[in-house]
């Protein structure tokens, strides 16, 4: 037995050993691609909605490789508010065809228009940051050069999606934390993609946005039609069944098993929360003995586990809240992880109407701590939050 093993993968992003309980997802979705590269044609572009750590990201990241795995080109960025997402796209498409303008001459043939749009559009969205093919190609005049970033958008994805299918390929184009976009940036998307979509051949380019559950109000704000322009996918916790292969599945490709009432413990602990049962089943697996884990090992792996996450992921968010926000979110917690009405919590914090708690509410939205599931009420983006803030008052 190798004691020094351990198959459990916790952290943000990192891909676990088994995806439990998301494969009918990726199934759909590899299916998908593949008919895009047979048919050359587009697919309707996806959301994964979720809440932090449950997720979304390690789904973006086995997308990237089931692409690769097709030979098709995958762009991964990530939204942010200290860079437009238009210079955010430009610089990684940029880095995928200039890998695939250095692959042959017969791929520069293919792709150089690609890239010499590229440059048009580059010259436009981010002017400091324009890179070398490592040989010179121009800029392409009155192509994706207008100064309208939808505009421009359309026709940079429009040409290199042209490229793609003569080089029967398919672009997947993926943005993470997508909420964090501007509404400019995201009303331009929906309008590129929009039009796209609308072609009677559509261009073999697949858009895959992943973020918090309330985005798929913020994209309807940015654009009307944004909530029948997208195929929203709500990523949830995992159930028994799923939790139970996440916790098993690991341990059993080295050789242990976990005892009954042990894995009744740990599942019930990590309440189907993907990024709490990693560390958990991390935790456990460094106390074990045997090749059986006992419930006293999940004990002391659950307890660990326990303090890890509350350390390295609540205590953060909890210690960044001012004390008027703290009292805002404990006033929450009394709704454990259901959303809470705001004029429930004008009556718990004893305020006289809801623009008493506007600043707050504003603030730990976008501090990230908070999110609007529907009008007139917030919820914790990280579930489990409730409990914490419950034990720090204990």
């Amino acid at each position: 037995m190798d004691l020094s093993a351990n198959p459990f993968r916790p952290g943000a992003g990192r891909v676990p050993p088994v995806l439990a309980g998301r494969a009918a997802l990726l199934s759909e979705f590899r299916t998908r691609l593949y008919q895009a590269r047979e048919s050359g044609e587009g697919e309707r572009p996806w959301i994964l909605s979720g809440l932090r750590g449950v997720g979304k990201t390690v789904l973006l990241n086995q997308l990237g490789r089931d692409a690769a795995d097709l030979k098709l080109i995958f762009v991964k960025v990530e939204a942010s508010r200290s860079q437009p997402l238009a210079a955010a796209l430009a610089k990684e498409l940029y880095l995928a065809l200039r890998r695939l303008l250095l692959t042959s001459d017969r791929a520069r043939a293919l792709w150089s228009r690609a890239a010499s749009v590229l440059r048009s559009f580059q010259v436009r969205v981010d002017p400091s940051g324009t890179y070398s093919f490592a040989f010179d190609i121009e800029p392409e005049r009155g192509v994706a050069d207008s100064g309208d970033l939808a505009v421009d958008l359309q026709e940079l994805l429009e040409t290199v999606g042209l490229a793609a299918r003569e080089a029967n390929s398919v672009l997947i184009l993926a943005v993470d934390e997508l909420q964090e976009a501007s509404t400019e940036d995201l009303a331009a998307l929906n309008v590129a993609l929009h039009n796209l979509g609308q072609d009677v051949f559509p261009v073999p380019v697949v858009f895959v946005g992943a973020r918090l559950p309330s985005l798929p109000a913020v994209l309807a704000d940015a654009t009307s039609y944004a909530e029948r322009l997208y195929d929203y996918r709500q990523i949830g916790l995992l159930d028994t069944a799923a939790t139970m292969d996440a916790l098993t599945g690991p341990a059993r490709a080295h050789g242990v098993a976990w005892d009954v009432d042990a894995l009744d413990s740990a599942v019930t602990a990590t309440g189907g929360y993907p990024y709490f049962i990693q560390a958990c089943g991390s935790h456990v697996w460094s106390v074990r003995a045997t090749d059986i884990i006992s419930l006293d090992d999940a004990r002391i792996g659950i307890e660990a586990a326990r303090i890890e996450v509350e350390q390295g992921l609540y205590q953060s968010r909890w210690g960044r809240a001012t004390p008027t926000q703290r009292a805002f979110m404990s006033a929450m917690a009394v709704d454990d992880d259901a959303p809470s009405s705001m004029a429930e919590l004008v009556t718990r914090l004893q305020k006289k109407r809801t623009t008493d708690l506007s600043v707050n509410r504003r603030d730990l939205i976008r501090s990230g701590h908070i999110y609007t599931p529907e009008r007139g009420y917030v919820a914790f983006t990280v579930p489990g939050m409730s409990g914490f803030i419950v034990r720090q008052s204990d």
